[in-house]
């Protein structure tokens, strides 16, 4: 406990000691502490004035984000640093401003984040100068990026052009397979012409057979008749035949030799009937015969027909892929128009601009710097003469 105390009552002693020496060279102190703090101030008062000049550029759009696909810009931000950095430009300004490399001044650039900002800015004695540099420079850029949006928009005025030609193609393929079809659906009416015109020729033979039909069965009721009268006829010469010879009158023989006759020619008049009967039949058969080949052309038409109507469909299958190609390449020239809509070019959103007060020497800091050095060398030197006058005997 006591050893604590001891140890205690030093440090007070110890610290008495550095107050007794602060306080007996405080003239030293305060001396190198106000002169370092003047001589920081004339310093500050006395070097040129440095102002801040910026400006701030936004980089242009040719493309809108869409749900599958990023907006693009017309250069990335970061590449556009990148060339601001690596003097990309600088040397075209340097040629048109007459700068020497030499007095060329540094240009911070940077690409705030989550934006489509470019902001540059130099520290320099000459504002007006800096100005004019940073102004050719964004006159080099916008130049730059102008030219990149005219190429896209000759591009898509291209492509525009070109699909509305496609569009021109295939108007005209539609016009050709309409033709085409108009003609398919003419030889379809011809066709229905010609079986029409079968149909009729039909009904006319048809309505020849029922005339011969009906001559067929007056010949065939004749034929009857006669066969009867035949019967008749035979009877009657052979009960004359029956006869004997010497009981024939010169009648009987006369009327034996008439009944003959009249039989010979009614036989000749049945074979002439059957034979008109054949002729006949053989005429319905050539009128059958004719119908036969005209319903097999009506089937043959029908078959034309219902080749030339597949052609149709083909036809319409044909002109609704056309069309459909034509709304496609109006939904892309659509697409395009609006894509010309969305290009937005590469604007300076500041100016380049003179700070209104200096940002370089910073006169307050420069003195407070000053002042704390001057502190700290003047209780430095004040220590260090206190233990040269105590031990140099």
């Amino acid at each position: 406990m006591a050893q604590e105390e001891r140890e205690q009552y030093e440090d007070e002693i110890n610290l008495m000691d550095y107050v007794k020496v602060i306080l007996k060279r405080k003239r030293l102190i305060l001396g190198l502490f106000f002169g370092a703090a003047i001589a920081a101030g004339v310093f500050s008062f006395l070097m040129p004035k440095v102002y801040k000049i910026d400006t701030s550029l936004e980089v242009g759009r040719i493309e809108k984000a869409t749900a599958a696909t990023p907006e693009q810009l017309v250069e990335s931000p970061t590449q556009l640093v990148g060339k601001i950095e690596g003097d990309v430009y600088g040397i075209k300004i340097r040629e048109k401003l007459q700068i020497p490399e030499d007095e060329w001044p540094k240009v911070k650039v940077e690409n705030p984040k989550g934006t489509n900002l470019v902001t540059k800015a130099i520290e320099s004695s000459e504002p007006e100068k800096a100005k004019e540099i940073l102004e050719e420079g964004n006159k080099l850029i916008l130049a730059e990026h102008q030219e990149m949006i005219e190429v896209r928009i000759r591009l898509i005025n291209e492509n525009i052009r070109t699909t509305e030609e496609k569009i021109e193609i295939v108007k005209s393929n539609i016009e050709k397979v309409k033709n085409k079809k108009q003609s398919s659906e003419s030889d379809i009416q011809r066709v229905k012409n010609k079986i029409e015109t079968l149909r009729e020729d039909i009904e006319s033979t048809r309505n020849k057979i029922e005339p011969v039909r009906n001559d067929i069965t007056r010949i065939e009721k004749k034929i009857g008749n006669a066969e009867e009268e035949k019967a008749n006829l035979e009877a009657k010469v052979d009960t004359l035949q029956q006869q004997l010879v010497y009981e024939q009158t010169p009648g009987t023989q006369f009327a034996l030799f008439d009944a003959k006759e009249k039989l010979a020619n009614k036989k000749q008049e049945i074979e002439n009937l059957y034979l008109s009967i054949n002729s006949l039949k053989r005429t319905m058969e050539d009128y059958n015969l004719q119908i036969s080949s005209l319903e097999r052309s009506i089937e043959d038409y029908n078959s034309q027909i219902g080749s030339l109507e597949r052609g149709l469909e083909d036809y319409n299958i044909q002109i609704n892929s056309l069309e459909n190609q034509i709304g496609d390449y109006q939904a892309q020239i659509n697409s395009l128009r609006a894509s010309l809509e969305e290009i937005r070019p590469t604007e300076v959103v500041k100016k380049p601009t003179i700070s209104e007060q200096p940002v370089k020497p910073k006169k307050k800091l420069n003195i407070v710097i000053g002042g704390v050095l001057g502190l700290f060398i003047g209780v430095f030197l004040a220590f260090g003469k206190e233990w040269w006058e105590k031990n140099r005997y």
